[in-house]
């Protein structure tokens, strides 16, 4: 599951882009989430296989999105389902490094 990832997702705001980079160490997973000019960590996730599950949010001055993300890795791909308090997101992401 280690490695950098090329996601997208729909949103109400429209389609956005981005990149997450894993590490794993054990059955514990962190990493970092580009999306909508930010950078966050993502921190005290698990991993079991090929699945992960991470639990954060992200904020800057005038937004706070709390979430809930489950991700499970086929091949190279990234399929991730996000929770939020701004709504649900399907989000894929492709390896790239």
């Amino acid at each position: 599951m280690d490695g950098i990832y090329e996601i997208s997702m729909n949103t109400p705001m429209g389609p956005m882009g981005g990149k997450v980079t894993l590490r794993t160490n054990g059955d514990t997973i962190n990493g970092i989430l580009e999306i909508m000019g930010m950078k966050n960590n993502l921190g005290n996730g698990k991993v079991k296989g090929n699945q992960c599950y991470f639990k954060g949010n992200i904020k800057n001055n005038a937004l706070n999105i709390e979430y809930e993300i489950m991700g499970q890795l086929t091949g190279n791909i990234l399929n991730i389902y996000a929770k939020t308090n701004m709504g649900e997101f399907k989000l894929q992401g492709k390896k790239v490094g």
